[in-house]
């Protein structure tokens, strides 16, 4: 027989023994694992899962909330809220091709961007280098002065590429689109180019207010148009179209980056946010609550309509009220248009200014402008490129730039009560102390005169600027500079030089010129002649190095005491220099926002500005200053009583000061600077007209038209000045 075959089998090792232990508990904590993963998943977890599963068939669809209306102190809306289907295209569904052609675009505009902001800075500096020579242009100096005005109005435009070749697809679609709205292919692949460019994290608007047949044939062919968005949208209205238009701010998409700030916690991406001016400053108050549908879809994606749903409706924006009054805006703004027309009258080619009138006791903005405007509701659909370009363009006034706050000029004669201030805080003279006229002041190989070569004999500072004497703040401009910088310290005391703090973006530092600053340029400029190898004070050192071609000198503080030279301020600055002069040192901050409404007009939040900072000067000072304005408003020889002969049948002082900016081979502009003191109704104007002559003749008028309107004098006519006044 043959042997047993368990005898004939080896015994197993020790070390097998354990091998084989070893991979068994290695399998058994295998199945142990799993065995506990499905006890967790279903026992356990079983309900959450479930929950998600269900959750999945579910879509969450947002609804934009309205934004808040805008009205102004009396509650009269100045921009409301309306619904408008719009079509939209998606970036990310775009072919790559047609993302770089939007980038090359993009790169091409900013190119032609900077050529046009530095043939503006090479115009200035030729400008600022003949004002200082006070001379007239030469024939070369003409021509380049004419290249540079033709460089710098307008970008040089840059036209949108076509469809790549390879986007067969794209172009199909853009062909069957183009026939639902009306629109040729070529249209809708600008604005698509246009649009990626301006802001590539956003759909891209290809109409607003399309037909309601055309808005249901995308909306119920959705897989037809891949890349394609149809919803509705609320649009901003602007009932009063291009009343206070550069104040308001216009929509835009949140930006990738912008989610990540603070200021924007808690904002979905895709929601649409304030962009400049009052829209931007007050956007968490604007902005509203979005609501959304839940919506259950089947396994294809469709909505299952049988399937009941869940809404949360929007919560429209707060209403925010503002300071200005719509009266007196509109006749600020029509005041402004009749002075330009009476320079056009006079000979001078105006056609844009600025105007401001603000409560000094508080800094309520009552009424600010910049003139020429544009219709506000331009902006509330897409903008074309060359209309874009067209709103910037200084040929057409650029309408876009709110010269009120950001337009920084000379100021003129209206600088010299604060020339006063300082010379009489500084002990330069005193309120009595005599200055002789005789019609010229002298310094060095150069001769200054009065306007219209008048000459004042003896006058005292609040003579002095009753008719406005040059000579006499000449001198004061001569005696300050061998004291330092006197005039620039309290021109800075009294808000020029710094933005005022206005609540709406885009404010203008300004420039109060003093030797640490020209010196400095200066030395720039001489290393760069030297760097650049180019003779100094010539075309070529002008264009490569700026126009700061000498040093500080005597001649510029002179400048500077009758506001002309390098100044830069803005109206809205100049509105709080004399606001600060008669709060008796009180620094107000100039705000446009009253307060934030609920749905029934009930205040839920004031804005309340209060004085953050005091200038101390001397009473007797400070009324020896208003003595002179008054004069110069209200008696015999003031630069500006023919103008307000009759005011208010003399019941209202007015107190105020004409300016008039020389700008040789152009052109004066015009200048007035007024306030009425009113136990409830004070008021604060400043007007500029460019290129509008002497300050009586143009922007005195204008002024009185705004205080008449304020004060309900009833229907006032333009009363030009004289013009043998400055």
């Amino acid at each position: 027989m043959p042997p047993n075959l368990e005898e004939r089998r080896p015994a197993i090792t020790p070390q097998l023994a354990v091998r084989v232990a070893v991979l068994g508990g290695f399998a058994f904590v295998l199945f142990a694992v799993i065995f506990f993963r499905l006890w967790f998943l279903q026992v356990l977890s079983g309900e959450d899962y479930v929950t998600q599963a269900r959750e999945n068939r579910v879509r969450k669809i947002k609804i934009e909330a309205p934004r808040g209306d805008i009205v102004d102190r009396d509650g009269n809306r100045l921009v409301r809220t309306r619904v408008a289907p719009v079509v939209q295209i998606v970036p990310s569904g775009l072919p790559d091709a047609e993302l770089k052609v939007a980038d090359s675009y993009r790169a091409a505009r900013s190119v032609a961007e900077r050529r046009r902001l530095a043939a503006a800075d090479q115009m200035r500096a030729l400008e600022r280098r003949r004002r200082e020579e006070e001379r007239r242009y030469t024939r070369a100096e003409r021509r380049e002065h004419r290249r540079l005005a033709r460089a710098a109005r307008r970008a040089q435009p840059v036209s949108v590429p076509p469809l790549p070749a390879e986007a067969t697809q794209l172009r199909r679609s853009f062909r069957r689109l183009g026939r639902v709205l009306g629109m040729s292919p070529r249209t809708i692949q600008r604005r698509v180019i246009e649009g990626i460019a301006e802001a590539p994290y956003s759909n891209v608007t290809v109409k607003t207010d399309v037909s309601r047949s055309a808005f249901n044939y995308l909306k119920e062919r959705k897989d037809e148009f891949p890349g394609v968005a149809v919803e509705k949208l609320f649009l901003r209205s602007y009932p009063h179209d291009e009343l206070a238009a550069q104040l308001f701010g216009t929509l835009r998409e949140i930006s990738p980056d912008e989610l990540k700030r603070k200021k924007y916690r808690g904002v979905a991406a895709g929601t649409r946010i304030g962009k400049d001016g009052i829209e931007e400053t007050y956007d968490r108050y604007l902005r509203g609550q979005d609501g959304y549908t839940r919506v259950v879809i089947n396994s294809l994606g469709n909505r299952d309509d049988r399937r009941e749903v869940t809404r949360r409706e929007p919560q429209q924006g707060q209403r925010l009220r503002l300071t200005l009054d719509l009266d007196l805006q509109r006749a600020s703004n029509n005041a402004l248009k009749q002075a330009i027309a009476a320079a056009n009258g006079n000979g001078n080619p105006s056609k844009a200014g600025a105007y401001v009138a603000m409560d000094p006791t508080n800094g309520e903005v009552l009424a600010l402008g910049s003139y020429p405007s544009f219709d506000a509701n331009v902006f509330a659909k897409p903008l074309s490129q060359d209309t874009f370009d067209k709103l910037n363009s200084e040929e057409n006034g650029a309408p876009l730039f709110n010269r009120a706050i950001a337009a920084a000029y000379p100021t003129g004669s209206t600088f010299k009560p604060i020339t006063a201030m300082a010379a009489l805080e500084e002990g330069i003279i005193t309120p009595t102390q005599a200055i002789f006229d005789d019609g010229e002041f002298k310094l060095g190989p150069q001769v200054f005169r009065n306007a219209r070569n008048a000459r004042y004999g003896s006058l005292s500072m609040s003579r002095a600027l009753q008719v406005s004497c040059d000579v006499f703040f000449y001198t004061l401009g001569e005696r300050a500079n061998s004291r330092g910088p006197i005039i620039q310290r309290w021109a800075k005391k009294l808000g020029l030089g710094r933005p005022t703090g206005i609540d709406i973006p885009g404010e203008f530092d300004g420039l109060v010129p003093d030797r640490r600053w020209r010196d400095a340029g200066y030395a720039k400029y001489r290393k760069c002649v030297k760097r650049e190898k180019v003779p100094a004070q010539t075309f070529a050192a002008l264009q490569k190095c700026g126009g700061i071609e000498r040093p500080w000198s005597t001649g510029d503080n002179v400048n500077l005491s009758v506001g002309q030279g390098d100044l830069q301020a803005t109206p809205l600055q100049m509105a709080t220099a004399y606001a600060t002069i008669a709060n008796g040192g009180r620094v107000v901050r100039p705000h446009l926002a009253m307060s934030v409404e609920d749905g029934l007009g009930r205040a839920i939040e004031q804005f309340r500005t209060t004085a953050k900072r005091r200038v101390k000067f001397s009473e007797t000072n400070q009324a020896t200053i208003m003595d002179g304005l008054r004069r110069a408003a209200g008696e015999e020889d003031g630069t500006s009583a023919d103008v307000f002969a009759g005011f208010a049948g003399g019941k209202l002082a007015v107190y105020g000061k004409t300016g008039t900016v020389e700008r040789p081979g152009q052109p004066d502009q015009s200048w007035y600077a007024a306030y009425v003191p009113h136990p409830s109704r004070p008021i604060v104007v400043v007007v500029t007209v460019e290129k509008g002559g002497f300050g009586a003749e143009t922007a005195a008028p204008a002024a009185r038209l705004i205080l008449s309107e304020w004060f309900d004098l009833g229907k006032d006519r333009f009363k030009q000045g004289s013009s043998a006044t400055r």
